[in-house]
């Protein structure tokens, strides 16, 4: 285990040596969207839910953090070591490429839940918002995370330039997060043309529902309806980032 927890710690060092770049603009992003949208004008759009719109904001903008961190990490740190030929080291080393894989996916996890309490700490000091359901909270917020971080994996491994990141994360996670419910309900978009059909047909809607549930209570149907989703999310992303590993898939070229 010597080797894998050392290729751990230098996925999370790389991200912590550069917080500059990696962890302080998402938090401060999400924190300017709950200023602005919440604080400046959650008391016009009045309680959804029957919490107020800052608080029902709240856990869409924390899972938004926790997956674009989760999913950039493994994906920049893996074509980089692709680009500039490093990721040799790792292939001729004792570690299996199995282990290789998941320390590196492991390292986008920590990203991702890092940034996440952070932006937690913020709201809390903001909205006052407690986690009626911790337990359920910090197991949805970790799947979420290994989920993204292995779709992090694939894209770096699949793509074959620095703008290959950029297009998944502006053109498929964008899209997605932001007609997931972050910022409204599905009754509140009901009836609206294009808004509604794919927000109901959105998967991520149906994961900020359940994290949205664990966050502020409520049932805890929605909460596993969600969480499987999550984990048959993360079981597909990891299992192909496996998979893409054991064949040396854009590993050797």
């Amino acid at each position: 285990m010597t080797g894998f927890l050392t290729l751990l710690q230098r996925e999370i060092v790389r991200f912590l040596k550069d917080a500059i770049d990696t962890i302080a603009p998402p938090t401060i992003s999400v924190i300017l969207f709950l200023l602005i949208f919440g604080v400046a004008l959650g008391s016009r759009l009045g309680e959804v839910y029957g919490v107020p719109y800052i608080q029902f904001m709240m856990p869409g903008l924390l899972l938004l953090a926790i997956v674009r961190n989760a999913f950039l990490n493994p994906a920049y740190s893996l074509f980089q070591s692709r680009w500039y030929g490093n990721i040799a080291d790792f292939l001729v080393s004792p570690l299996s490429v199995e282990q290789i894989a998941l320390a590196i996916i492991l390292g986008g996890v920590a990203r991702g839940m890092l940034v996440g309490t952070l932006v937690l700490l913020a709201a809390w000091l903001l909205t006052g918002v407690s986690v009626a359901q911790p337990v359920w909270a910090l197991g949805y917020a970790f799947a979420v995370a290994v989920a993204f971080a292995g779709l992090g994996c694939i894209v770096g491994l699949w793509t074959r330039g620095w703008e290959g990141v950029g297009a998944i994360d502006t053109f498929v996670l964008d899209p997605l997060v932001m007609l997931g419910g972050v910022f409204y309900s599905v009754e509140m978009v009901r009836g609206v043309p294009i808004i509604e059909p794919l927000t109901a047909l959105n998967p991520f809607t149906y994961i900020t529902e359940g994290f949205r549930t664990a966050i502020l209570g409520g049932a805890e149907t929605h909460v596993l309806a969600g969480l499987g989703l999550t984990l048959a999310l993360g079981a597909i992303c990891v299992g192909a980032a496996l998979v893409l590993f054991r064949v040396g898939y854009h590993l050797k070229a």
